[in-house]
């Protein structure tokens, strides 16, 4: 026979969820870097046009990685904290800032890799982009255009607007992850 407290919800609704957030978002991060890591250093034999193409296929998988891992955190947090259930708008704060620590770690190990590891990346695979421009038949004014868009995406400045836009990716990313992890208590 079920005693009379048996359907209040296990746990602590209060428990903090910092360790869960910190966790989550420094192996997300990691994973984000080592990725990011081996399309610099994997890039740097392959054709130009198969490198833009293997640089989405990262970008996918990571983007991918992140909301899956971010839900599976949501769910550890969930399931030892608060005895299963958490509501939407908790969840969603957990995830959202699993996602803002990780997409830190991975654009500030971005940025040092473009400014401090190899600061000829950037120059090396404009160059490189430049005379496949030249193959595949583009004309000069073309090709400095492109050039040019490259060059600004490389910059100091645009690694700090990407790090500035961060938290709206985590946010979109974080209401998926919040949508898939949350479970409320049943409804009498």
């Amino acid at each position: 026979m079920e005693t009379l407290d048996s359907t209040v919800p296990k746990g602590n609704p209060n428990a903090s969820y910092w360790p869960y957030v910190i966790r989550w978002g420094v192996i997300i991060g990691v994973i984000g870097a080592v990725l990011t890591m081996l399309m610099y250093v994997g890039g740097n034999g392959l054709s130009p046009m198969v490198w833009s193409f293997s640089l989405m296929g990262i970008g996918l998988v990571s983007l991918i990685l992140s909301g899956v891992l971010a839900t599976r955190g949501v769910r550890a947090y969930r399931e030892t904290e608060l005895g299963g259930l958490i509501p939407f708008g908790k969840a969603f704060v957990v995830a959202f800032l699993i996602l803002v620590i990780s997409s830190l770690i991975s654009s500030l190990f971005n940025l040092l890799y473009i400014t401090v590891i190899d600061p000829d990346f950037a120059n090396n695979m404009v160059s490189r982009m430049s005379d496949w421009f030249a193959e595949v038949g583009m004309d000069e004014a073309q090709i400095e255009a492109q050039t040019e868009q490259m060059r600004k995406g490389f910059s100091l400045n645009r690694q700090l607007l990407n790090l500035a836009f961060a938290p709206l990716g985590a946010a979109v990313l974080g209401l998926i992850a919040a949508a898939a992890a949350k479970r409320n208590p049943p409804m009498e």
